[in-house]
């Protein structure tokens, strides 16, 4: 099969398709730039680089609408086109953090490809059938590869428009695959094969678009993400702030446990933390505020919510728990404190320790500030009773 004279003009269809791909790069590229914070915004940098192949690859096959002639232009522009297509699969699998070896069928495309070029090379006019077909034979594979990618491995927040991006990269296969079927069974339809052409560039100059929008879809959920967590986390510790603390202990003590349980508190506070940061210095400080966060979180039970409510003050809001619970369980989070080295420096290591205090509602059934009066007036007791030690309220005012 020659190159067809087609009386659709496809050579106007190339161009809006590589003027199309040229504006989703810069898109592209653009959003890199301004969200370059965001969890592995660096994919958006191989999006944009993907699609600029794009464009290259079909503004050549257009080029005659200005009268431009490129030696092995039509090879060059396949070859532009194969490379963006391949380094889209490489920009989805980054942008959901898979490995590398995910991007395997672009080896295979490789081989394909160096086989075109050796083909084309070897003539002074290639056949356009064989192009063609070789041509599906490099795209076809990695699209598909790509669309899958975004298919499976999206979470749930970003599962709606990767999906969607999905479905027009199975249909961009699809609209290829029927364009090589004329070639292939060596029909003298023309008709169809302009047919199969026409469709399978408006299907890739919709899918420009789709990926774009689907692509910023995904970027505004998390951005949204990003502002929930920054709403509601201690960037420090990722633990929660005092804002959902305080949220949590109200709701809990206005709805309590429907079997009649405390709702119970603990207060616990790092010894001497200043002389920390007096000595090492506030990075030493930052990594000791970590790392006793990163403890407590990994002593508590599914169901406890930890927060950090001050510079060195953190709380433990318990579900349910019988104050011999409640009690070995502060025992164990201070324990698990003073035995966890912390590096402040290079060499350096240190052991701190922490005081805590106990608070619970009891039958009277106190308010979160009285809860966390008495809380405070625990953990005040264990400070001054010599630190390192945990302390009950109950206990405290027994005592009185």
């Amino acid at each position: 099969m020659q190159i067809p004279v087609h009386p659709i003009d496809l050579t106007t269809m190339f161009f809006a398709n590589g003027m199309t791909s040229l504006a989703t790069a810069l898109l592209f590229l653009g959003f890199w730039r301004v969200t370059n914070y965001l969890t592995r915004s660096d994919s958006l940098l191989y999006w944009g680089a993907a699609y600029g192949l794009l464009s290259i690859g079909f503004m050549m096959m257009a080029s005659n609408i200005v009268g431009l002639v490129v030696p092995r232009g039509q090879l060059i522009a396949n070859l532009a086109i194969d490379a963006g297509i391949a380094l889209s699969l490489v920009a989805t699998n980054r942008l959901f953090g898979r490995p590398v070896r995910e991007n395997w069928p672009i080896a295979v495309a490789v081989v394909i490809a160096v086989g075109e070029v050796a083909y084309a090379l070897s003539r002074p006019v290639p056949d356009y059938s064989v192009m063609l077909i070789v041509g599906v034979a490099v795209r076809g594979p990695l699209t598909v590869a790509t669309g899958l990618a975004l298919w499976r491995h999206a979470d749930a927040s970003h599962r709606p428009p990767a999906r969607l991006a999905a479905i027009f990269h199975f249909a961009w296969a699809a609209t290829m695959a029927m364009r090589a079927v004329p070639v292939l069974i060596e029909t003298q339809d023309m008709h169809a094969f302009e047919i199969s052409s026409v469709v399978a560039l408006v299907v890739r100059l919709l899918l420009s678009w789709v990926i774009a929008i689907c692509l910023l879809w995904m970027i505004a959920r998390q951005l949204d993400e990003r502002l929930i967590r920054y709403a509601n986390c201690d960037t420090l510790t990722g633990l929660s702030n005092r804002r959902v603390m305080w949220e949590a202990g109200t709701q809990r003590i206005a709805a309590p446990d429907r079997n009649g349980g405390d709702v119970v508190l603990i207060l616990l506070d790092i010894d001497h933390f200043k002389q920390v940061n007096d000595r090492w210095g506030h990075p030493a400080g930052d990594a000791v505020l970590a790392t006793v966060a990163k403890r407590i979180g990994e002593t508590v039970r599914p169901g406890d919510l930890v927060g950090r409510v001050g510079g060195e003050e953190f709380m433990i809001l318990l579900g349910t728990a019988s104050p011999v619970v409640v009690a070995d369980l502060a025992e164990r989070v201070r324990s698990a404190i003073e035995a966890t080295p912390i590096v402040v420096a290079e060499g350096h290591e240190i052991r701190c320790t922490i005081s805590l205090g106990c608070s619970r509602t009891g039958r009277g059934g106190a308010s979160w500030e009285t809860l966390i009066a008495q809380a405070d007036a625990a953990l005040y007791a264990a400070k001054h009773g010599g630190r390192n030690r945990v302390v009950d309220h109950a206990a405290l005012a027994e005592a009185a």
